[in-house]
């Protein structure tokens, strides 16, 4: 553990540009760096002191970890994660929620604390509302804790990267491996080559790194990413690499030939040609209405720049050859910066997957009013005709009001808000995923790929008519906020469908991680960017990097009984 310590803070002088100065070890090979519970705490207490926004403060922990039980309900397996001081045994441990009041609670917003715990237990250690968790097959999962599991908010930006789950233990890496010149944590390890790899990684590529040294050296255990904040899996895991990046010189882009684009495209079926008890919708057309509404009166679309489709109109029936040719349109000649955005209200349902590319077998999709001669439009046509040459920093919004139709573009992750309040964002295991395209698209669905979409009646939410459920929740939360972030929109939609006693779950889709916290609609982040605001307060000093290493060999145990090797060595490191 103290061979730990060493590595990390060769890892912040070397690759981040760290003062050493401003870090500070604690070591139990060392009478006055001793890591007692009283030394520490003073320790934690010293790393966030005087934090300002710009700041980046680093905690690195090697030692043991353990499990105590929760006393304030916190916790989800009734048991609080524990970091363990050289004089536990009189002094005890420091549970995460002391960790937390000393360390997150009071942080200031846009000061960044990264902590890296290499201890048995440590999945949860820092109680942080969100958990990513690289799976076995190569996918992502993120999840948020319930509602009524969150601790009290804070506004700065933590991240933490802990060795293992909560239930798993944190093995050693023996010397040698990796360039080990002495004993070390395998977790320590596995972060070294992924940074050394390339100091500019993103979280989502020092977590897979991570994972894929430590199943290739037969360890199980999983390392776990926990934040504050949701966070966009695509930057840089480390901010100074992604500021050294930042100021590398580069070619300056073309000048655009055009200003960036707003089009739409908007379906509204309601199947008049299949008899009222078999097939035949009400809502659909006023669906596309409102949405068109949406879409001018909120986000100042042009009408002209709206094509729409439906099926009580004869040149612009919804057949299958006019709604390609139409979502050809939406798409040609997209550049950077332009914003589509498609809405489908009508029938959605499911056909026989004939690439393997769906986890159930079955492919979503869109019924054209012609489906009976003309067939469907599946999700491989749609991902073909609107994602897949789709160009970089171009955004495409789908939504789709229909039945089956939650991965109905194949997009790679997918988010869904839990019944209880929380979130999981999960990504495609890596056999499954689609080629990637440039393009940023957000898809909102109805409801997920087994569920049904339905209709709502006229009078709920102001409905004139019939509607259905989805866009009238959507329209709910839309007008309750036109800034919405993507989690407010998806938990706001939910918690009316529940009031309204539906039981179908709308789910979020994407091309490429996202923001959570960030505007649904860009249009309406644009315009809260060009609000005057109140300039803040210069600073006093310029931003600052502190540090806090601790690496624990527990040399007043015995060598069979919990004294271990590598921490001061990970500590160095």
């Amino acid at each position: 553990c103290i061979n730990d310590s060493d590595t990390f803070i060769s890892l912040l002088t070397d690759e981040f540009g760290y003062d050493i100065a401003d870090i500070r070890q604690l070591r139990d090979d060392h009478p006055q760096r001793m890591p007692t519970r009283k030394n520490m705490i003073a320790a934690m207490k010293w790393l966030v002191s005087g934090a300002r926004a710009g700041d980046h403060l680093f905690l690195h922990y090697s030692g043991h970890g353990t499990q105590v039980d929760d006393t304030d309900g916190d916790e989800m397996d009734g048991k609080d994660e524990a970091l363990v001081p050289v004089d536990f045994q009189k002094g005890g441990m420091i549970s995460d929620d002391e960790l937390r009041r000393i360390l997150v609670q009071d942080l200031p917003k846009d000061c960044r604390l990264t902590v890296i715990l290499d201890c048995c237990h440590s999945g949860t250690a820092m109680d942080l509302p969100y958990k990513v968790v690289a799976t076995p097959d190569g996918g992502l999962d993120v999840k948020k804790k319930p509602n009524h599991k969150l601790p009290r908010p804070a506004a700065g930006e933590v991240v933490m990267l802990s060795g293992c789950q909560d239930d798993q233990t944190s093995a050693d890496a023996g010397k040698g491996l990796a360039g080990n010149t002495g004993a070390a944590g395998a977790m320590t390890t596995a972060f070294k080559v992924a940074i050394k790899k390339k100091p500019s990684a993103s979280y989502h590529d020092i977590l897979e790194n991570m994972r894929t040294f430590l199943k290739a050296q037969r360890f199980t255990q999983v390392p776990q990413l926990s934040t504050e904040h949701f966070l966009k899996l695509s930057e840089c895991f480390m901010p100074e690499a992604q500021k050294r990046a930042a100021a590398q010189p580069v070619h300056a882009p073309a000048a655009p030939t055009r200003a960036p684009m707003r089009k739409a495209l908007s379906i509204g079926i309601n199947y008049y040609c299949l008899p009222k008890d078999k097939g035949q919708l009400s809502g659909c057309i006023n669906d596309s209405d409102t949405f068109i509404s949406l879409l001018t009166d909120e986000f100042g679309y042009d009408i002209a720049d709206i094509r729409q489709l439906r099926d009580d109109h004869p040149q612009r029936m919804p057949t299958r050859k006019n709604m390609i040719a139409a979502m050809k349109w939406l798409v040609s000649g997209a550049r950077a910066g332009d914003h589509l955005f498609l809405h489908y209200s009508g029938h959605g349902t499911q056909v026989d997957d004939t690439d393997g590319d769906e986890m159930d077998g079955k492919d979503e999709a869109l019924v054209p009013v012609d489906f009976q001669k003309g067939g469907m439009i599946s999700d491989d046509e749609l991902r073909r005709i609107l994602v897949q040459d789709l160009p970089k920093d171009c955004r495409l919004t789908v939504i789709l009001d229909c039945c089956h139709s939650g991965t109905a573009m194949d997009l790679p992750y997918k988010v869904v808000a839990t019944p209880d309040g929380g979130l999981d964002v999960k990504k495609k295991p890596n056999h499954k995923l689609p080629r990637p395209a440039a393009g940023e698209v957000v898809m909102l669905s109805g409801c997920q790929d087994d569920q049904t979409s339905a209709d709502a009646g006229k009078g709920l939410a102001g409905n004139t008519g019939a509607a259905g459920a989805m866009t009238t929740a959507f329209k709910v939360a839309i007008k309750k906020k036109p800034s919405a972030s993507y989690h407010d929109i998806l938990e706001n939609m939910r918690t009316f469908l529940k009031a309204q006693r539906f039981t179908q779950v709308p789910q979020l889709s994407t091309e490429h991680f996202l923001k959570l916290s960030e505007c649904f609609m860009p249009e309406a982040q644009k315009r809260a960017a060009a609000q005057p605001v109140h300039a803040p307060a210069a600073p006093t000093r310029a931003p600052m990097r502190k540090a806090l290493s601790i690496g624990i060999n527990y040399y007043c145990l015995p060598k069979d009984k919990g004294q271990l090797s590598g921490c001061i060595n990970d500590s160095d490191t």
